[in-house]
């Protein structure tokens, strides 16, 4: 539950620091916006997505049952 929690959290940090930096970036052309986005948020959201689609596109094996074809 824990590990959960903390892809939720990665992802929610990723998504706020993108939504805070696209503001500046976009209508002011600030550097410091598009670097907190891509440098801050950009990074988080993959993070916190790869926690999730990782396990689910990974080769998991139940106990007992064999890899042969």
């Amino acid at each position: 539950m824990s590990a959960v929690l903390l892809r939720v959290a990665l992802l929610a940090a990723g998504m706020g620091a993108v939504e805070i930096g696209l503001g500046g970036a976009l209508v002011e052309s600030s550097l410091a916006g598009w670097a907190l986005v891509l440098l801050v948020g950009v990074p988080l959201i993959v993070a916190g997505s790869a926690g999730f689609i990782v396990p689910l596109l990974g080769d998991q094996q139940q106990k007992g049952t064999s890899s042969d074809a």
